[in-house]
């Protein structure tokens, strides 16, 4: 049990502040003193089951542990629920971004058959058409999408969103369908008539272009700000399996799940997410690299992608 409690420590001090010492929150929430709270955290002193409770309630931590041998691994559910509560799902996402940010040891490595949804969140329409999408895929209101589908609370959020993951390093598996996915859903929507504004429709599709020359910036430096510490590493790989996020800290890991079209399952059990990492790793092997002297594959793929983008302008504007 002493590994399953130093790891649930380590998670309540990735949630903490900087300027907050772990023991003397510890002790705080618990009624004991330092002394105690630092035997606690080193694995002296079992916490109890009460004190397992009370801490997990007062950080909003999870206390994970299967018994020997046992195969089953707990994830928590992120999602939208049935009253499409947009707003709390975003904000829920932006809080664990930024504690991801905030971490001094972080990074993310995504596998995914779809553009990462940090990367759309920088561009207000192409935001709120995705958002607009997979709403309908949950509950389908007939409802034509226009640009002010979204509220500036979303957008700002969304924003938000956006810059915290640039700040984080990150390694990005696309498969060779990631950029046609999206362009199929704007396809979908102009020809089934939930997006009637040609005029719209096409600043869409630009966006995503905007999005693809970010990429091709990012991939070209390694990084995606002018902070060196915010590396960035891009790769293509012909079959997935699934969409995952996986996030290193360096002393524990948290794996992401995504699931009917944007919800997640996260779990922080450990042999899960190193069984993912491993995984993860067995695909970079495999695939192809478009980050620093990646420049001939890179180009040849953003090519594709933007003769895919092209396609469908012509469509919409001779449609």
């Amino acid at each position: 049990m002493d590994n399953q409690q130093e790891l649930f420590f380590q998670a309540i001090k990735a949630v903490l502040p900087e300027y907050q010492n772990l023991a003397l929150s510890i002790a705080e929430e618990l009624g004991i003193s330092t002394n105690e709270a630092y035997k606690k955290i080193r694995g002296d002193s079992n916490l109890t089951f009460q004190q397992i409770i009370k801490l997990s309630d007062c950080f909003d931590v999870p206390f994970l542990y299967n018994p020997k041998q046992s195969l089953s691994v707990t994830f928590s559910y992120l999602s939208v629920n049935e009253d499409l509560d947009m707003i709390g799902y975003l904000q829920n996402l932006l809080d664990n971004i930024k504690a991801i940010k905030n971490s001094n040891k972080k990074h993310i490595t995504i596998t995914t058959d779809d553009i990462p949804l940090f990367h759309f969140f920088k561009y207000p329409e192409l935001t709120s058409f995705k958002l607009f999408f997979w709403a309908n895929s949950t509950n389908n209101t007939g409802i034509p999408f226009s640009s002010s589908y979204i509220s500036d609370e979303i957008i700002k959020i969304s924003q938000e969103l956006h810059a915290a993951y640039l700040e984080i390093p990150s390694t990005e598996i696309w498969s060779k369908d990631t950029v046609t996915g999206t362009l199929e859903q704007i396809r979908y929507a102009f020809e089934a008539g939930h997006l009637t504004d040609n005029e719209l429709a096409v600043k869409i599709v630009e966006q995503v272009r905007y999005c693809l020359t970010d990429m091709n910036m990012y991939a070209i430096s390694s990084k995606k700000t002018i902070d060196p510490d915010h590396t960035f590493n891009w790769y293509s790989c012909d079959v997935l399996g699934s969409i995952a996020y996986l996030v290193d800290f360096k002393d524990r890991m948290t794996c992401y799940n995504r699931f009917n079209t944007f919800n997640y399952l996260k779990t922080e059990d450990q042999s899960y997410c190193k069984q993912t990492k491993q995984w993860m790793q067995g695909l970079i092997m495999k695939s192809v690299s478009f980050s620093g002297q990646g420049e001939k594959h890179r180009n040849k793929y953003l090519y594709n992608a933007f003769a895919e983008c092209d396609k469908l302008l012509r469509e919409i504007t001779n449609g």
